[in-house]
């Protein structure tokens, strides 16, 4: 496997079940995102996307906006030594014309400090949505396919999406991208996911047969 991408589903759910308010679920869930890391450089996945926030995740309250956006900007400025010891190069997806200019500081400021990591690419999509995506590549005068593919193709094709939280659907996820991706449900919650589960989901892809339309 080359590429895992990951839809982040349940954070919220998680909070529920655990007693606990919905901000604690997407705490949780951030700091999974580095264990996923440990996990594809051990297992030797050159690349692992996460969809962290959706261009629909906007309709949500003010209240969690902006503990969202307040938890972006902590982690990453607290977590940023983490990244480059481990080799993980980060980059964020998405738009960022939306998104507060402190919080894009400090995306920007992550992808500097870590842009000679070799070890893993680590694409987190925020404010991203597929068909956002492929409507900007338009908009920016994209036309053919080999076009679409230099605008939307920033990293392999997935060879595994994988959602957690039980719902089986892409939610507007990599759709340029995803043409012959695996899909993989689990019922565990984001913040409940362990390495162990990520090693089922690679011996499950390794059981599939790819035949590309052949």
């Amino acid at each position: 496997m080359r590429h895992l991408a990951i839809i982040c589903d349940g954070n919220r759910r998680w909070a529920r079940a655990n007693g606990l308010p919905a901000e604690a679920g997407h705490t949780q869930g951030i700091t999974v995102i580095g264990r996923c890391c440990d996990w594809a450089i051990g297992a030797g996945v050159p690349y692992l996307t996460v969809y962290a926030f959706s261009t629909e995740n906007w309709r949500r309250s003010k209240t969690e906006l902006n503990h969202l956006h307040n938890l972006i900007r902590t982690y990453f400025e607290s977590n940023k030594g983490w990244y480059v010891a481990r080799g993980v190069r980060v980059c964020f997806r998405g738009r960022r014309d939306r998104v507060p200019a402190d919080v894009v500081e400090v995306m920007e400021d992550m992808e500097a400090a870590t842009a000679e990591g070799t070890a893993l690419v680590l694409n987190i999509c925020v404010d991203y949505g597929g068909r956002d995506e492929i409507a900007r590549a338009v908009e920016a005068g994209a036309q053919t396919r080999e076009e679409l593919d230099a605008a939307l193709m920033w990293a392999p094709e997935p060879d595994v999406i994988l959602r957690t939280g039980g719902q089986m659907r892409l939610s507007g996820f990599l759709l340029w991208q995803c043409a012959y991706s695996e899909l993989v449900f689990t019922d565990t919650m984001f913040p409940a996911l362990e390495a162990g589960e990520l090693d089922r989901v690679a011996a499950e892809f390794e059981r599939r047969t790819r035949n590309y339309g052949r």
